[in-house]
């Protein structure tokens, strides 16, 4: 939901209030034949109260009773759209619809005068408040925000032979500047222009609010190279367009104070939402002259090409495993600009096999000139818009299209996604996992506090950007620092929803850690004690009937509660099996009679009871009825409570003998069961919500 600012109400819960209100005035106006239906189930204490109480889903169900008593009113002929002939009392001879006519263009031309007073004003604070920004004017730097119309190429060698070509835009964008430039470029600003770039798309995840030149900084100073090792920086990347972007690889050109192209840095996204940074050094400038200077001399020429090999570690294409490596061959843009006078981008990458056999050779380059947004005339924007607003949203259909065909048509290998390695980033938390970190975390730190000896846990979440969490046990001291820690580093946001599934935490830590191919693990652990379920005798595993032990009097729940807790025993199940089958991966039993320790901390230690509840019978349900995926779960739920606000309108609709207010009749007690059988349809969303809380 989008909350709006008047004391912090969702404006959702605003709309679906209005049109609630809007049907049942309708409902009451209308012959009561006709919305009888509607105002049994509209008409319950129970939206009242699930709304006091706060209850997340009685919005979507209101909204969707709504939309589906328009529908089937329609269906049904309850309702239709007006016609011409319905408006034929419309009469503008008439003299009182000449003055109500009269009245309404009177206000229109108010309202009209007032929008366009506010609409100035804000469009005179836009101009001096987000302007463009950067260190130096923007006529100053030595390259400027640009829009590069451009192509991309990518050509198969081998196994099967396989070519394609695509327009595609990609803009150019001094790193320290932010603002908007003529309503067609912006970076990091709250009202964005037509094409925007978001520091939140590139670089390391969770340094929420951080500018480009903030997260590049950052990045640099983990990679060893300093403030001083660069002077200016220049990123090549592909805009959003209305919020949507998906961007297979930026480039990121790094100068020294002498504009040379000392660093690159290649990102590249994979269609899973993961991410692997490239930090590029390529050849010694130096080693590049003229004819007539020595090499290195002060007249030295630029390097006009930028060229570095790495080898491959991430997962970009299901065709292609992660060995080889790949090769760059870049055109420098500002060697470009000082020798031709206009940006040009031309990128080639070569990926070869483990072989050195050349396998793919991607290509992205310019085609024709650059444009300046900030001297674009309203007219060339708009054109450029209508132009290239569409490629954005076709780079996504495009892959799965070339893809289809390589699987298709040319029957290629298909590679199943591994788990990234430490050296690549991992996708986003779903909702899901950041509700369960919290949870894990808490009660990894109780597991030490509660360990009788000395031990030191280090544990770095997903994305935590180097940041670290650290818990000692009572009896540790610094002079064990070495010999008794160990880390934890979680690679994967998927480690938190795989821990749930475990009856036992050591094992889950012993499985996800050390399954035998790495390209299955969700988190590293290392340290030099012994492994967590490695021996009987292993620091952590002595506490691994830990909830057990100390659960001696959990807090006092309520029947219900303890009805969902005895559920989700029973709903726990294995967790996904792995991409790349491993049989040293520990076998789960499909009934836990007993909780697990995780679940027994939760119950004694953790206020927050119902939220974890909640995200666990929701993971074992999806792994039981949705392949692992909770969103075709969260689609089953709302098909659900679909039916049976469908199945209560039907019934109310079809009832030979309705009890309504409206069409007052004696009642006998024949009507006793149609009014129950009634009511619990009315209600049967309401207690579904309640038995799904």
């Amino acid at each position: 939901m989008t909350a709006s600012e008047m004391g912090g109400v969702p404006t959702t819960s605003i709309l679906a209030v209005i049109w609630a209100i809007t049907s049942g005035l309708w409902a009451v106006f209308t012959p009561p034949e006709r919305t009888f239906a509607v105002r049994v189930l509209l008409f319950q204490p129970a939206w009242l109260l699930r709304a006091i109480l706060g209850e997340h889903t009685w919005v979507q169900d209101l909204t969707l009773l709504l939309g589906l008593n328009a529908a089937y009113g329609y269906i049904t002929g309850h309702w239709r759209f007006p016609t011409w002939t319905d408006l034929q009392w419309l009469d503008p001879t008439d003299a009182t619809m000449r003055l109500y006519l009269q009245i309404f263009a009177l206000l229109a031309m108010c309202s009209l005068f007032a929008g366009g007073i506010v609409f100035r004003g804000r469009r005179l604070h836009e101009r001096e408040t987000d302007g463009p920004l950067h260190e130096q004017r923007i006529e100053e730097q030595v390259l400027l925000p640009l829009l590069l119309t451009s192509r991309t190429t990518h050509s198969r060698m081998f196994p099967k032979k396989h070519a394609f070509s695509y327009s595609y835009l990609l803009v150019g964008i001094p790193v320290g500047m932010h603002g908007r430039i003529n309503r067609l470029l912006s970076v990091d600003t709250e009202q964005p222009g037509w094409f925007h770039v978001d520091s939140a798309d590139f670089l390391e995840r969770g340094n929420e609010g951080a500018t480009l030149a903030e997260k590049l900084n950052g990045y640099l100073h983990t990679q060893g190279v300093t403030d001083r090792d660069y002077a200016f920086a220049y990123l090549v990347t592909a805009p959003r367009f209305l919020g949507y972007s998906f961007n297979p690889v930026s480039f990121w050109y790094l100068y020294d104070s002498d504009t040379r192209l000392k660093y690159m840095i290649l990102e590249v996204n994979n269609t899973f939402d993961e991410r692997r940074l490239y930090l590029l050094k390529g050849g010694d400038p130096a080693d590049v002259g003229t004819d007539d200077e020595p090499r290195g001399g002060p007249k030295a020429t630029k390097q006009l090409v930028f060229t570095d090999t790495w080898a491959k570690d991430f997962h970009v294409s299901p065709f292609n495993s992660r060995k080889g490596s790949y090769s760059l061959r870049a055109t420098d843009p500002l060697a470009e600009y000082e020798q031709s006078g206009r940006v040009r981008i031309d990128n080639t990458i070569v990926l070869r096999s483990s072989k050195e056999h050349p396998k793919i050779v991607a290509r992205v380059f310019s085609e024709g000139i650059a444009k300046d947004p900030a001297n674009v005339s309203n007219i060339e924007a708009a054109s450029f818009i209508a132009r290239w607003c569409w490629v954005g949203f076709a780079t996504f259909p495009r892959i799965v299209w070339q893809a289809a065909k390589l699987s298709l048509q040319r029957k290629l290998h298909v590679w199943y996604r591994p788990e990234v390695t430490d050296a690549s980033i991992s996708r986003p938390y779903t909702s899901d996992e950041r509700r369960l970190e919290p949870f894990i975390r808490s009660f990894l730190a109780h597991i030490v506090q509660e360990a009788s000896d000395p031990i030191r846990l280090v544990y770095e979440p997903a994305h935590s950007e180097g940041s670290e969490n650290v818990f000692y046990s009572p009896s540790f001291t610094y002079e064990e620092d070495q010999k008794r820690t160990v880390t934890l580093k979680v690679l994967s946001p998927a480690f938190y929803s795989r821990f749930i599934h475990y009856s036992e935490w050591y094992k889950a830590i012993d499985t996800e850690c050390f399954t035998r191919d790495e390209r299955n693990r969700t988190a590293t652990l290392e340290g030099t004690t012994p492994l967590p379920g490695s021996s009987p005798n292993s620091t952590l595993n002595n506490k691994a009937g830990l909830g057990e032990k100390q659960h001696v009097k959990t807090r006092r729940s309520g029947l219900v509660d303890q009805v969902r807790w005895a559920c989700m025993r029973r709903l726990r199940c294995p967790p996904a099996t792995y991409a790349y089958p491993d049989n040293a991966v520990y076998a789960l039993s499909m009934s836990y009679p007993a909780p697990s320790a995780l679940d027994l901390f939760v119950q004694d230690h953790c206020d927050d009871q119902d939220t974890y509840r909640r995200t666990a019978i929701k993971l074992f349900l999806a792994q039981r009825l949705c392949f692992g995926v909770p969103a075709l779960l969260n689609v089953l739920d709302y098909l659900l409570r679909a039916m049976l606000l469908l199945v209560g309108l039907i019934y109310s609709e079809r009832t030979h003998r309705p009890v309504d207010l409206f069409r007052p009749r004696e009642l006998d007690l024949g009507d006793a069961g149609t009014l129950l059988c009634m009511m619990l349809l009315a209600n049967s969303v309401h207690m579904w919500s309640l038995l799904t809380a």
